[in-house]
Parts: C-alpha cells; structure tokens; sequence
C-alpha cells in the first residue's frame, strides 16, 4: 500500500484513485481473499511482460535513427540496432525473406508486442549478453517498377553493413549469429562466400559462428508450386532479377551452393523446414520443399516446424511451441559460444574485474548475502511484490493497461515518475527476503541490478557502499568498466578509505552518470535503517541529487517511520510505498505454513480442536504478518510429535518476538549443552563479521576447551537462534542479538565482558608461535605453503582484536589485557603488520589504529597515563599512524621490509625503531630524523613561488618566473615544467579530469593530458581566482573589476558571464535590489560552482552573498556585532565548505576574527580571534586551515570551530594554503618555499570519519587542548647542491649554496671540516676531487674557480676529541689556482696526475695546467683556450688511458690529449653506430651522458626505449681498441630489461655493478655482465637486485638526487636539503627481482605480485 505522506507518489488523476484501499488492490490484481487458498493469481503473459521491459530500456536508450523504407509497416532498411544489453558478448541478426520486412516478417500483427526478436528475446533466459539486429533488403516483388537487383546485391549490402556498423565495432570481436527467413538464408550465405573471399571482410567472416535457415530455399522453390504461389500472384508488377534467381537449377543457386559447402566447416549450420502447406488462393502449397529447406552438409541440424512459410517466423506469444523449439536452439548456440570462443574474453573480464576490485578494496561482488537471503525464501512467496502497481509503476510497466504508455524518467512534473521504491515493515517481516527477491526478479529478465546488503553486525562506510555498486556496475557493463580501467592507468586512486563524497564526486557524478545507458539501472539497498545514522544523512541527500536523466532506479528496505522517513521527507524524494506484514505477507507465511504442515496432520489437529480456531489460521493471526515468528513457531512445532504437544506448544508462545526467545533461551539454559550454547552464542553475537564454521569450531575449543562436532548440529544446541548459511554462522535475525544482550534476557550476553573476552584469546594468539617474526633476514618472513603452523583464526584474530579491545569497558576483569597488549606490541607486532600489508588494504592499519585509541581512551579509568604499558601502547599508536602514511606504499609492494628497512628508517626516537631497529649493524646517520617531522618535504626555488593546484596524482606549483612545476604526488618526483610565460598568480586543477588551469596577469592556459596545451585566452584584468563546475565542464574566473568570466573546459569558447550583482552605492545593509551600481572594484570575489554561491566584499562593507545558480538573490552576511550598523572591519579571505552537510562557510577579518557561518540561513556558528590573513578548507569539509600574520598555521574542525593544533615554523609569512585532495595533507606558501604537511592530526581526524567500527570517537570533541607542533627549519641557504667523494676515503665533500663546502665524515655522519674558498651566498655548482695530490677544484655560480691542497684527516680520528686534535696539527688549505671561466661551466675535470684542469663552458673549454715549485706553491699556469665542446656535449675521462679525454657528442666520439688538448680522431670523430631498434627511430637522440669504472673498457648509460617505453634499455660501448688504432666507427649494444619501475637517476658504478634510483624510489643495481651480453631477458632468466628505499618524505623532488654510493660499495650517501644521510650498510640488503616477459592480466600466480604490468619474485630481505 502506498503512504500518504505529502511527498511520497500519489496515482494520477486519470489513474486509480483506489489504489490506497486494500481490498481495491486485491481485487485489481486478482489476489484472492485470506484464507482460501489454491486459486493462482491473474499473472500478466511472459510476452506481455517482455515487451514492455523492452519499452522501458528503449526509454533508457539513445534514439536511434532508422533508414527509412517505402513500408514503414515493414521496417527500416539495413542494419538496425533492436537490442544492446550493457555488455555485449553475442551479436544476433535477423535477416528477412522474399517480400518481407525488417520488423513485419519478425511479428505475428501489427501490434508492436509480437515483435519477438525486439520484445521478447533481450529478457529470455541466456540472453542476457546478445546484442540483437534486423537487416532490411528491398526484396518486395510487387512493386510496378523493375528491379536489377540480385542476391548477391542483398549479400554485398549485408556485409558492408556488418562491416561498417559502429555497434558490432564495440567491445570487441563479439561472434555473429545470422538467423534468416526463406530468400533471406540465401543472402546470408552469399555474404559469408563475400567475406571469405574479400580479405577486407576477413574478420567479418571469422565472427561469424552460426547461421539460421528458416525455410531457405537452397536449392530454389518447387517451379509448379513456386509460380502458383507468387509469380502468379504478382501480375502487373516488373521484373524482378532476384526472384528469378529463386527458380529450381538456377545458376545462382548452383554457385552459391557448390562454393558454400567448401568453405562452411566453421560455421554451425541450422536449418528447419515447414511442416504445414501454406495457403494460396483456394489450394495449399508447400512453398519451400523439405528437401530443398535442408543442405544435407556435415553437421548440419535439421528440424521441421508446425507452422506454414509464413509463421516459420511468426509467434502470436512466447508460449508459441515453435518459438520455443528455435529458442532452446538459439541458447544451445549461445553455451557453445561461451564455451568455445568467449573462454578468453572470460579470462579477461574476470582479470579487469579483479583489477578494480583490487583497486577499489571491494572484496567480491556480493552475492553471498543474496544467496543467504534466497534460500529462506520459500516457493511462491514474495510474488506479489513484483505484481503490486507501486513496484510495475516502478519499474516502468503498468501491466494492467492493454496499451500503456511508458513514461520517461524526464517526465515532467504534472507526470511524476518516482525513482524510489521503498519496502517498509517490522523486523522480521521478510523485508530481506523480498529484497533478495527483487533481485532475482530484476535479473530473470536480464536486467541491470546492483545491490547492497547492510548488516548490524557489520557497519560499512558509505565508501563501501558506493564502491561496491561501482563494482557492480562494472561487472555488467563494458562501457563502465573501461572508464575504471582507464581512470587507473592514469593513476587515480580510489579506495575503500576514500572520502564518500569524493566517491560520489568522482565515480558517480563525473563518470558513471554522464555515460549513455543502453537500458535502465537498478539499485537494490536492503536495511537502509542498519546504516549510520550521520552517514544516512549523507546517502539520502546524494540520492536526492541525483540527475532526472539518469536511467537509474532505486529498491530500499528499512522499518517503517524512524530516520529514514524524516530524511525522505526532508530531502523531498518522489517515491512508492509497500509494506510488508499486510495482506500479502500473510498468504506467504500461509503459503509457508501449510508446505510444512501435511494435510493430515492439519486434519487431525482440527478434529481433536473442533472449538478451536483452524491450526493455519491460528498460527497467521499469531504471526501478526511477522515471517519470523511463523519460522520460529513451526521449528517448535517439529518438536511437538502429539496433537496436544502442538496445542500445547501453540498455547505456551507468545505473540511477542521477546517471549518467545525467553522460552527458547529457558530450554537452552536447562540443556546439558548450556555452556557450549553460551559461548556460541557469545562468539556470534560480538564477532565483528559472520564466523566460518571452521571459525568458530576452533575459537570454541579455546575458549571452553570443547570441541564442536559437525556444522548441522550448531543450530540444534543453540534453540535454532543461529543459522548456518554457506558455512557462515550468524543470529538467525537481528532482533536475536538484541534480545540476548538486552534486559529482556537479563544480559545473557554482556557485551563488555564478552568482548574482553574475546579480545584476550586474541591476543593471546597473536603473542603466540604462529606470529613470532623471522629470526634471520634469510628466511622467508611467511611460513611455507601447507605449513601446519597456520590456524583458521590467524586471520581473525589478526583483523578483529582491536575490535573488541574498543568494545570492551575497563574493569577489574579487564586488566590482563593492557599488558598482554603491550606484549604484543613490542614482540610479534611486526609480523601482524606483514600480513595486513600482504593482503593489499591498508585500512585494517587505519581502522586499528581508531580502535585502540577508543581503547586507551576508556583505559585511563584503570590505567594510569603514564603506566609503562600504557605509555609504550601510546606510542606504538603514534609510530602507526606515521607507518602506514608515510611507508605504507612500500609495505604494499614489498610486506617483508617491515622487519629490516622500516624500523631502521623510522624516526630515532619513535617505538618501531627503538624496539626493533637497534638490533642491526646497519644504521642511518643523520640530525633531522630523531623525531616524526609534521613536514614531510620542502621545496625550494630561486623564485617566488605564487599559486599551487593539488590532483590525485600530482600537484603543480606556480612560480614568478612564469613556469609551472609538476610533481608526483607519492614521490615528489618532479614529472614535468610548463611555460606559462608570465607570473603564475593562479592554478586550478579539475575535479574529475586532472585539467590544468593557469593563469597569470593577462592569460589563462589550461593544459591536458600530460600538461598539453589544450587552450589560452587573454583576459582584461588579472583574474582572482579560478575554479572548476563540479564536472569540469566549464571553468569561472572572477577578475579585479568583479566580473566572473566562464569559459567552457573543452574549447576555451566564452559563455555567459556570472551575474553577480555589485554592492549598491547606498551601502545598506541589504539593499540589494534593482537599483545597483558599481562603486569600486571588490576587494575579494570567491566562486564555488559546487554550491553556486559566489562571495564578494568591498572595502569596508560586508561579505555579499550571490546565490547565482538558484534564485540569483544577493544577501548580505552581517558579523555580530554590526548588525545594527557600523563599518564592519574589513575581510581579508573567504573560504567555501563544500560538504554539503556542513553548510558552513569561513571568514577571516581584519580585526582578527575567524567566524563560520551558514550561507543560506546567514546566521553566525562560531568566532575564534586569531588574526588570520589567509583561509583553506580541506576537499571533505572536515578540517580548516588558517594561516596567521605571525607565520603559525592553525588547523580547526570545520564544524565547531575547534582548534586541532598549531604548526610554527619560523619562515617567512604564509601567503597561501591548498590541502590535498584526500584531506590528509596540505601545501603552504611562503616566499620562495613550499612546504607539505602532513600534521599526525588529520590522519586521526580521518580515522574519527571511519564508521567501519560502530564506536563513535569524536576524535575532535576530545580536542580541547590544541597541540603546539614545531619543525625544524630548514636552513635553503646551505642547501647541498652537489657532492663528491674523497677517493677512496670515509670523506665526501659538499657544495651549499651559500658558497660554503663542507667535508663529512661517512662512518659518523659528522662534519668534519668547513671551507669558504667562495663569496658567500654564491653557489657552488662543481666539485671534483684529486686524490693522488689531494687536490679540491670547486666552481661557483660566477663562474669563479678555486684549486685547493687539502689534507684529509686520517680515518683513526674517530672521536671529536682526536678530530679535534688532529685538525690542529693539520695544514691549511693552500690555493693553487683561482680564475675565472670565460662563460658558464657546465662540467670540469682533473687530470690522473692531478696537474691539468678541464673547465668546460656553453661556448668551448679551457685547459689550465700547473706547475709547482720545491715548496708544492705554483710556479706557473699553461692555458689552452678551445672550442671543441658546447653546452651540450660531454668530456669523460678514458677509462683505461689517463693521458686521454673523450668528447662526445651524440653519436660522435672524438679523442683529445689530456696535457695539450690535440685531437687523436678526424674531425669527423669516431661514428657511434647505434643497434637497429634504435637506429630506425627519427626521433631518437643518444645521449651524452655515459658512465665508466676505472680499469674497465666499457662504457653505459641507460635509456628508456623509444619503443617501447615500458622497456628500459642498457647501452654499452667497448672501446678495448689498440691504441694505436683509431676505429672509423664503434659499435653500441643495446641490451632491453623490463623493470619493475623506471629509473630515476643513475648512482654510479661500482665493482661490476650499476647502481640506480628507481623511480619509485628503491636503490637498486644491476650486473654489468650480464649487460654486455647483449642477451635480451627472454633469452635467458637474470635478475637485478633491489637493495633498499628511499623514504618520499626524503625525495624533495627539486631534481635529480643527490646520492653516492661509498665505502667498498656496501653505504650510500644522500643529500637532503641541508644535510647528509649516511646509510650505512644498507646495500647488503638484497632483494633479488626477476627480469620477466610482460605478461597480461591475470596470469599471476600464487607467491608473485603485479607491480607496474610485470611479474616479479616476491622480493625476500636477505642479507649477503
């Protein structure tokens, strides 16, 4: 019955207005009344049904133009799409006969319905992927005029027609499946000879798998019968080439049969004739004779129909035998296509599928819950559900008009079409039940559902929600899926721990719902009224806004009023009403009653109880419409074996859901199982998600020490209050839970202690064997397949035990558990953290995380703060926090490095390190990370950094000397530089699509797909700002002058500019009328589209609202306090919340005030004095961000306006801020600066948003106390520009950019000596060590060059003391030589001997050597000036020849002198001939950049192969030549690896090995012999070693990393900022990675992983 609130769908007035009445809606349906039963309801014919299911998808679908034909009764000419299901896998086309038509041959009238291939075909059984097609041919005899045409004309026309359809180009080769009708079959035949022979149609003839000939006359019609039948018919009418063709012994036909039976092996053959003579005039003629209908071909099937020439193809309805004999044919060619061809598209899909669930963290598609559901669902019951008006009016088929009218979902208003459905009744009345039922409904005629089953004892996300119906969608939807495989190659990420209203954003709004739907979509949400309160809100409120023309039907179920009613009402949602419990739901539970009752035995009862009420009946009206107790009561019943027994039984139960359980509660605790019962019980009722049998068997034996015998017997000893459905143990209903841990069963089970409980024996297992981590880095960091180590409740315990630490209340009882965690964490914790990370989601981390929290929050009962255990728990809280944020890309790729890498990365003083990181000889030598640093990384430039834009995936940063910076999200690797060519005041980025706007003074650019230009446009005035419609289809620019100019996103075209309205010259509180006029340009103009609100404030006025997108009114916001008039003080910045269920909006005023505020009600929440000059609200409306004039930035809860903490950092002031898109992380800008923050409270405040645990936290209510946080400052002027090693030495020299060089001691970290041989505050660019007359050359940024003799300290100066000492008794620093170069140097050299000295600059280079005198002063300088080199061009030191130099450029090599600089080459050089994959490509330029080892030959440089960029390529040069012969040319070898990650920068060579950094950033090396082998990867297995990785929070992006690898190639030296890190030892980890083929989708076995499209080892630390 439908409700009668205002809102909710009433019928029209041209429609039933007794629909409200129940015994008018029975009667419209024909349902009898209760309690007769055994008559069958009025059912509407399967056709019937069919045909307007196919109305509603035509009504989805695009319209599709048809070529028109001289008989619109016949149907359209050529191909005509009828039929295109979301994911097409078959392609089914109906090809008509002799005087047919494309729709007239296919339908038994004229009415629309007997259409059979159109209207009934998409909703059959197997049909679900059959895209479906008609072909018309002008075969029409009759005509007056004469026709040419032949049947090969037809056929010609039929193949072009496949050929060229855009449809069949679609979702890949889908095999073809050609039915055709008497004349028809022969130019299906003629085609397929056509496509075979024509290799342009070679694919088409491929496709085709099946061919259909439905009276076909292949060997032509009867002469007698054929000429009596129609030529005779067609006096009058001319001649006709075609139907002469069709005469027996025709040439035609001879040719076409003899070449079709050579070339018709492939194609499965079905050939039917007729079996009644048809009527022609006054005799009965068989038109196409049997022997004529049937090839006689090898394989060929063969069948008579009942039917004459004409109905072969004509079905009065789909009980018709012959529709039924073709379609069991039709589905028995469909299984041979799924089995035979579409096997691999099977493959793919299943791979894709795994592909987004994995990216999406959705487990599976959820058909466990609908199975659950479906099998309580009794024969017969819920039909009327799917009969009842509201649910056809739904579904957009009213069955009961003979000829209806489907409606759109654009109807208008005076036709409104509810997109809502909603299924409302008490718990227990089957609503689940039905829900299951609907699906099964909607998928039966092969329709598009996804559903979504929440549960009480799971409490998903909205995330979850969302992420799941994508998934969904997806899975039946080619379109769909590709866009998600697409969003991920660019590499968006979204997740199960993304923000839901991005989800919505993104996934919904942006992609899902701007697609074209070839047929509706349908939504399935059971117990909406289980979600969160807070997130229901949210859901419905999406729901709403939700486009009229999206073909997208929503089912909901929950009990009836409550919240999800008000919020119905409240968002003003269209939508029908059903209720369960009523009279429908009754004829169910009888129907359910009586199967499980015999006759007999309901005769007997009713004879012994002649008084009484009819058994079935009584049992109904006890029921009260409650599905549940009628389950209950005749579970009791099957107990009861004596009439009395079941009277007795009757008369003890109560109506009430409570008395019962309290009955059945009584028996279990007087059983002799009550123990066993209890602890089941305990166990299903807290477990966080339904147990498996294999579960809880194992957690009973635990617990109780008993041991559960075979899964049927679990219901038995717990009163059938459980079930146990596809092994899953869980409370038979809802209202099972809350009675046994409620009152009304005096707490039989008490939540806390149960939970306590529960948690210990957690705990308990996780400090256990089967989690003690690896004792040595050679062993695997996972027990071996088959290891009988491994427990079924691992991976409960290891996933649940924060769960119930969080629902447990700290008592007496409970003290055991604090210590028992903190041995935990300071034991087997790491090993806990390898498994989460080795099952690809990371939100258990997160979702812990908040637990333990909750946990230690209660603690503090019992606890005491600083309590040792507590105090390490606290911290281990902290350290997690950091992991999974900073480290937790690493985990995911590789979990073992938990044990090794991490805890020696991590800070000093955190947990992690001290517990398990102290143990290893390798250590990390560095001042900055002692501590968790709120900043995770600082760029630098030598210009002002102006405007940055945060993506996905990237950020870009605008600088004043008009480029535009764009780095890596994850890595700060920088990707690309856009000239913009002016100051970029300005960046946007797009919501959906990852567009780039900049803007400067007088341009706006915006650039695409890897930084494209796409478009610029100037602009009259500098704009304020910029910003995107919330599908990037347009972009706003408000400008100085108040105008917003809006500019379409694709093309640039200008639209119609926003009217904003401007301040009127009276200056009034809120007269905003007719008469305004413009005064002055506004100080501030803030736009956001997604509110469509745009902000302004002149000077000394207040903030103006203009609500452009609704009403286009203008308001005025008044600060308390000037209300009532006054010169509010002037507003400095503005900022949008858009999270639409906060609605609130932030000011930051001159007189030091934040205030938020509602922007509709325009009503003043919360002030906080500040004195802030700059405002930032994070993408999920959550957090705001304010920067101060004293350079603090202080972050608040949007909401509340509560302070979180303060982040001082003594730079310059903050001249902006942008948070990420995922909330967690926010920019700043400051000067030349800009910092990233990532503060540890915005990772909780997101683990607060988490509803995955139904403990609510309010992280941010607890937050009284704000948290002061202080970071280091980094010192940009000593920045380290480059760096070099003494030799062989513990000693690298660094060059700052302050013009300092300091000299760093590797085995202690310490600097050891400072040098200022430069001006100061120019930097130093070059230095280069000589270490046979130690000697230091170092070159600056004015090109000023300064030679050194240094002494080293000697390597026994360990201590400060002795270096102390010994720096004394050292020798200063004497200068050798100091000049200037002639122009900018871009390389220099010293000779072995240490005596020359190569200076190279853009226009040439300069040679200077010394001589010295007695006293090692210099006694004289030799200059030689040249031009041999260019800015471009490389000099490198011959490898195995001190006296020479190299010079190369590109592919020339020249050979020079080291002491005069003559040329030993021609001047044409030695040509370097490159290998063919590389010689071929025009665009290919060898780089000048090769590297060498002393003593070896070859020379390497790595590049990425041009094509093949996922390839990397290893080139190398031999030049072991004799000296004296100079080669005419050299030969490079190119050698192509697949590597996991493309390399970032090269670290140098060592021994044998190349080192580099990948650009994910691993330190990784590679053999150089297996190099110079030239074998390819394919050839032969070999792998490369990836040793350790580089922190992102140490990657400042700012260009190529500063790194050397040192002391006997065992440590690495970094650069970071200001500072060197000494990775001392850390080389010796080794984790080997096989160099593999690609491979494609899904061919990954168990034990490897997927990591950028290749296979590789899963990496083990091992030590060498």
């Amino acid at each position: 019955m439908f409700a009668t609130d205002a809102q909710t769908w009433q019928p029209q007035p041209s429609e039933s207005s007794t629909w409200t009445t129940e015994d008018r809606d029975r009667s419209r349906l024909g349902i009898p009344s209760l309690p007769v039963p055994g008559e069958r309801d009025r059912q509407p014919s399967p056709s019937r049904l069919r045909g307007r299911l196919q109305s509603l998808r035509r009504a989805a679908s695009p319209s599709r133009s048809k070529t028109p034909s001289p008989d619109n009764g016949k149907g359209a000419l050529g191909l005509t799409l009828l039929h295109e299901p979301s994911e097409p896998r078959v392609d089914f086309i109906f090809v008509h006969g002799l005087n047919g038509g494309s729709r007239r041959s296919w339908s038994a009238s004229s009415d629309p319905s007997t259409f059979w291939p159109k209207e009934w075909l998409p909703s059959e059984a197997g049909f679900k992927h059959v895209r479906i097609h008609t072909f018309g041919y002008d075969s029409d005899w009759t005509k007056q005029r004469e026709s040419s045409l032949t049947i090969h004309d037809f056929g010609q026309a039929l193949l072009a027609d496949l050929y060229n359809s855009p449809n069949l180009k679609k979702n890949g080769n889908t095999p073809i499946v050609l039915v055709a009708h008497s004349m028809g079959g022969l130019v299906v035949k003629k085609a397929y000879l056509l496509a075979r022979r024509d290799p342009i149609y070679a694919d088409i003839a491929k496709r085709i798998h099946s061919q259909y000939y439905l009276g076909t006359p292949h060997r032509g019609a009867d002469s007698s019968s054929f000429v009596q039948a129609f030529i005779s018919m067609s006096l009058g009418s001319g001649s006709k080439a075609f139907v002469k063709e069709l005469i027996p012994g025709s040439g035609t036909l001879q040719v076409i049969n003899d070449e079709f039976r050579h070339v018709c092996n492939d194609v499965r053959l079905w050939s039917f004739f007729e079996g009644i003579p048809t009527a022609a005039g006054p005799t009965n003629v068989m038109v196409v004779e049997k022997e004529s209908a049937i090839m006689g071909l090898p394989g060929e099937h063969t069948q008579y129909l009942q039917a004459d020439h004409r109905r072969l193809v004509k079905f009065e309805s789909t009980d018709d035998p012959n529709y039924n004999i073709l379609l069991r044919c039709f589905n028995t060619t469909i299984e041979e296509i799924e089995k035979d061809f579409i096997a691999d598209s099977f493959d793919n899909h299943r791979a894709q599928m795994k592909q987004i669930a994995n990216a999406f963290d959705v487990a599976e598609r959820p058909d466990g819950d609908c199975v659950r559901v479906l099998d309580k669902l009794h024969q017969g019951s819920c039909e009327w559900l799917t009969t009842h008006p509201a649910f056809l009016e739904w579904l957009e088929c009213d069955l009961m008009d003979a000829n209806p009218t489907v409606k759109a979902i654009t109807a208008g208003p005076m036709q409104p079409v509810p997109r809502f459905l909603w299924l409302n009744g008490p718990p227990g009345s089957g609503k689940s039940v039905s829900s299951g039922h609907v699906i099964r409904h909607l998928e039966s005629y092969n329709l598009d559902c996804a559903y979504f089953f929440f549960k009480s004892n799971e409490k998903p996300t909205l995330t979850q929600l969302l992420l799941s119906l994508a998934y969904q969608m997806a899975q039946s939807n080619f379109q769909i899926r590709h866009t998600f495989l697409s969003m991920m190659e660019e590499g968006e990420v979204i997740d199960s721990h993304s923000d839901h209203v991005m989800v919505w954003n993104n996934i919904f709004l942006g992609r899902i719902f701007k697609m074209t739907f070839s047929q509706p979509q349908y939504w399935i949400i059971d117990a909406l009224d289980e979600c969160p309160s807070r997130l229901l809100a949210t859901l419905i409120a999406m729901f709403s806004r939700i486009e009229p023309t999206v073909p997208l039907r929503i089912f909901i179920t929950s009990r009836p009023n409550g919240h999800v009613e008000r919020l119905l009402n409240q968002e003003k949602i269209l939508r029908s009403e059903i209720q369960t419990g009523q009279a429908e739901s009754l004829r169910d539970i009888e129907s359910f009653v009586r199967s499980r009752l015999s006759p007999s035995l309901i005769e007997d009862f009713n004879e012994e109880d002649q008084e009484e009420n009819d058994l079935v009946a009584e049992i109904i009206e006890k029921s009260n419409g409650i599905f549940l107790w009628a389950s209950l009561i005749m579970t009791r019943l099957d107990d009861a074996h004596s009439v009395e027994a079941m009277r007795n039984t009757l008369n003890q139960v109560p109506k009430e859901m409570s008395g019962m359980y309290t009955g059945i509660l009584q028996g279990i605790v007087e059983s002799p199982n009550a123990e066993l019962a209890q602890c089941i019980l305990k166990w299903v009722v807290c477990a966080r998600k339904p147990l498996t049998t294999e579960e809880l068997r194992e957690v009973v034996k635990l617990d109780i020490n008993q041991t559960l015998r075979t899964a049927d017997r679990f219901a038995q000893v717990c009163g059938n209050l459980i079930t146990v459905d596809n092994n899953l143990v869980q409370v038979m209903h809802q209202t099972v839970k809350e009675f046994l841990t409620g009152e009304q069963s005096d707490y039989y089970i008490p939540r806390s202690w149960s939970h306590a409980r529960i948690a210990e024996l957690c705990l308990n297992h996780l400090n256990g064997r089967n989690f003690t981590p690896p004792r040595t880095r050679r062993a695997p960091s996972f027990p071996p397949k088959g290891s009988t180590n491994d427990t079924v409740f691992d991976e409960y315990a290891c996933t649940n035990f924060s769960y119930h630490l969080a629902h447990c209340c700290p008592s007496e009882n409970t003290l055991e558990l604090l210590p028992l965690l903190a041995t935990f964490v300071s034991s087997n914790v790491l090993t806990w953290i390898e498994r989460v990370a080795k099952t690809g989601r990371l939100s258990l981390i997160m979702r812990t995380i908040q637990n333990l929290k909750v946990y230690l929050d209660k603690q503090v009962i019992t606890s005491s703060p600083i309590d040792g255990d507590y105090q390490l728990i606290s911290r281990f809280v902290e350290d997690l926090v950091r992991l999974s944020a900073i480290y937790g890309p690493n985990l995911l790729n590789t979990p073992s490095c938990i044990y090794s890498l991490v805890p020696l990365l991590c800070p000093k003083s955190s947990m992690i390190h001290w517990k398990f990181g102290k143990q290893f000889k390798q250590k990390v030598m560095c001042n900055f990370n002692n501590e968790w640093d709120e900043r995770l990384s600082s760029f630098s430039f030598n210009t002002r950094v102006m405007s940055i834009a945060c993506a996905d995936q990237f950020f870009a940063i605008g600088l004043g000397d008009g480029t535009v910076k764009v780095y890596r999200q994850s890595t700060f690797e920088l990707l690309n530089t856009i000239k913009h060519g002016e100051p970029v005041r300005k960046l946007a980025n797009g919501h959906l699509t990852g567009v780039l706007v900049s803007a400067g003074l007088k341009t706006i650019k915006v650039w695409g797909a890897r930084q494209a230009l796409l478009w610029s446009t100037a602009v009259p005035e500098q704009p304020l700002s910029v910003e995107f419609s919330p599908d990037d289809s347009k972009i706003y620019v408000p400008l100085k002058s108040g105008e917003v100019h809006v500019y379409r996103a694709k093309n640039g075209a200008r639209l119609d500019s926003l009217a904003i309205i401007e301040e009127n010259s009276s200056d009034s509180e809120s007269d905003c009328g007719e008469q305004m006029q413009k005064r002055t340009n506004p100080m501030l103009v803030r736009v956001c589209p997604m509110l469509g609100i745009a902000a302004v404030a002149y000077r000394s006025s207040h903030l103006l609202l203009s609500y452009y997108d609704s009403d286009e009114r203008v308001e005025a916001f008044e600060k308390e306090g000037y209300e009532d008039g006054g010169i509010p003080p002037q507003i400095l910045d503005v900022t949008f919340n858009t999270n639409m269920e906060q609605n609130l909006m932030a000011a930051a005023y001159q007189d030091g005030d934040i205030v938020t505020f509602d922007p509709w009600a325009l009503q003043q929440k919360h002030a906080y004095h500040l004195n802030a000059v700059t405002l930032a609200a994070s993408a999920d409306g959550q957090t705001l961000a304010a920067g101060d004039s004293e350079c603090v930035i202080s972050l608040f809860a949007f909401d509340g306006l509560r302070l979180l903490c303060r982040i001082e950092s003594l730079e310059e002031r903050i001249m902006g801020i942008v948070f990420a898109s995922n909330s967690l992380r926010f920019f700043d800008l400051r000067g030349n600066t800009c910092n990233v923050w990532e503060p540890a409270v915005l990772i909780k405040k997101n683990l607060a948003d988490d509803s995955s645990s139904d403990v609510t936290d309010d992280y941010f209510a607890s937050s009284t106390n704000s948290n002061l946080v202080c970071t280091r400052t980094f010192e940009g002027s000593k920045a380290i520009l480059v760096m070099t090693q003494a030799g062989d030495s513990n000693y690298v020299f660094c060059g700052r950019e302050e013009g300092s060089i300091t000299l760093h001691d590797i085995t202690s970290g310490r600097v050891v000596a400072e040098y200022q041989f430069h001006a100061k505050v120019v930097d130093i660019r070059h230095i280069e060590w000589n270490t046979q007359s130690n000697l230091l050359l170092s070159i600056d940024a004015s090109r000023r060059c300064v030679v050194n003799k240094l002494t080293l300290p000697p390597a026994s100066a360990s201590s400060t003391v002795q270096q102390m000492k010994q720096k004394k008794d050292q020798p200063p620093p004497k200068t050798l030589l100091d000049f200037r170069a002639a122009d900018t140097v871009v390389q220099a050299l010293i000779s072995t001997d240490g005596f020359s000295f190569l200076v190279s600059t853009h226009t040439g280079e300069e040679l200077h050597t010394l001589t010295l005198n007695d006293d090692g002063d210099t006694a004289s300088t030799n200059i030689i000036e040249s031009s041999h080199s260019n800015g471009s061009t490389r000099w490198l030191q011959h490898p195995t020849d001190p006296s020479r130099l190299l010079l190369f450029d590109a592919d020339i090599l020249h050979i020079f002198s080291w002491t005069s600089l003559t040329r030993q080459t021609p001047e044409t050089g030695i040509t370097l001939n490159l290998p063919a994959e590389l010689a071929y490509e025009r665009d290919f330029l060898l780089s000048n950049e090769w590297l060498s080892r002393s003593g070896s030959s070859t020379l390497t440089q790595s590049i990425q192969m041009p094509t093949n960029p996922k390839e990397t390529g290893f080139l190398t040069l031999d030049l072991s030549k004799p000296d004296d012969i100079i080669p005419h040319n050299l030969e490079v070898n190119c050698t192509t690896r697949h590597l996991v990650s493309d390399i970032k920068s090269i670290l140098g060579i060592y021994k044998s090995n190349l080192y580099f950094m990948s650009g994910r950033g691993w330190v990784c090396s590679i053999s150089l012999k297996s190099l110079v082998s030239g074998k390819s990867s394919s050839s032969k297995k070999d792998y490369y070693v990836r040793h350790f990785f580089v922190p992102s929070v140490w990657q400042t992006g700012s260009g190529e990393m500063i790194a050397k690898v040192v002391s006997k190639g065992s440590t690495v030296v970094m650069a970071y900022r200001d500072e060197v890190v000494v990775l001392t030892g850390f080389l010796e980890f080794e984790h080997k990675t096989e160099f593999v083929v690609s491979v494609g989708e899904g061919d990954l076995s168990e034990g490897e992983e997927e990591e950028g499209g290749e296979k590789m080892v899963v990496p083990v630390i091992r030590m060498s």
